[in-house]
């Protein structure tokens, strides 16, 4: 049979607080702090009501936390993210010990804020891991093995997904790439390494991640990456100066170039040096992927066809490359230009 009792306590501020406590079988099983004692009797009545009737129908009420079921995700989920368990660690914080069952739209769309997320494909990226969360959730319920009552529909479904600008490019002008690379440089150590590979190579934050030393093919300047976002190998050329930097760290075996002090098999994050970075070097509005679409830019303003700046990145359309085609077409009427206007006379 289970009861409830209140306990009073007095803060350091002179303020009351009551705690009302529900038992059952002689154990203490739920409890709740309220400011009122009005409150506190109203709960533990609820509570206990509710006991009796699941007792009576033989129906649970959800006793599962978002932090336990985002555990259990992580411990069965076998995908190839990498960044997921970040995701998931910041979805913990946001809804942490909020039983499943509370987690309403409502609660997701003040919690999960657009506005707290620098780009829209970002926000879509949380929503989308969240829906995951709650899917897996969803099919734990319905398991007849589990003896635990999760929830039966996922509160995601009602949130929308952001428009995304996937056009978007932003690359560095003639002015920020001396100052980005300076303010790198100034930095140091394999931070600078890092973002000069991603400057002038086009690869991935994820790729660059993923790279070991026996990936290199210093005869050949070459940089073999085998696990890529289109799921094939691919064979990415490292200029002549990057691959002098490379050579200052040069190691033999398969450790990750990047390698976290933490741990061995992570790359080391090197967030702060970003922040530090863009902000000593006075730039705005530049994200670490951007440094792709600078690579990419930077050969189309060189002249080099669509077909070549795919090749180069690794896209397998070239609908992926077409938002560069207006640098090219940029390009050849200012060759256009100028040749026309030396031998053209009116």
């Amino acid at each position: 049979m289970a009861s409830y009792f209140i306990s009073k306590a007095i803060l350091k501020s002179k303020e009351a607080r009551y705690r009302a406590v529900v038992t059952q079988s002689g154990r203490n099983i739920k409890s709740k702090t309220f400011r009122r004692k009005t409150d506190a009797k109203q709960w533990g009545t609820h509570y206990v009501l509710d006991l009796e009737r699941q007792v009576s129908t033989g129906v649970k009420d959800c006793t599962v936390t978002f932090s336990t079921l985002a555990d259990e995700y992580m411990h069965e989920w076998e995908g190839r993210d990498h960044d997921r368990p970040r995701v998931v660690s910041v979805l913990e914080g946001l809804f942490h010990q909020v039983v499943l069952t509370d987690i309403t739209s409502d609660l997701i769309a003040e919690k999960l804020n657009p506005d707290h997320f620098n780009a829209p494909a970002t926000y879509n990226r949380h929503r989308a891991i969240l829906s995951s969360i709650f899917k897996f959730a969803v099919a734990k319920n319905k398991s007849k093995s589990n003896q635990q009552v999760y929830v039966r529909e996922n509160p995601c479904n009602e949130i929308a997904v952001l428009k995304e600008d996937n056009k978007r490019v932003r690359y560095l002008s003639d002015e920020e790439k001396p100052r980005l690379i300076q303010a790198a440089r100034n930095i140091g150590g394999k931070f600078f390494l890092k973002v000069l590979m991603a400057l002038t190579t086009g690869m991935r934050k994820g790729e660059l991640d993923k790279l070991r030393w026996n990936d290199i093919d210093f005869d050949r300047g070459l940089a073999i990456l085998h696990e890529t976002k289109n799921g094939s190998v691919r064979h990415t050329p490292v200029p002549e100066v990057t691959m002098d930097e490379v050579k200052k760290y040069r190691e033999v075996g398969n450790t990750l170039i990047f390698q976290s002090t933490a741990d061995p098999d992570k790359a080391f994050d090197f967030r702060k040096q970003w922040l530090a970075c863009l902000k000593s070097a006075e730039i705005e509005n530049f994200r670490w992927h951007d440094m792709r679409h600078d690579t990419a830019s930077t050969l189309a303003r060189d002249g080099k066809t669509m077909k070549e700046i795919a090749e180069i990145l690794g896209h397998k359309s070239l609908a992926s490359t077409d938002r560069y085609t207006h640098l090219c077409t940029e390009h050849k009427s200012q060759l256009l230009n100028d040749t026309m206007n030396k031998v053209i006379r009116l």
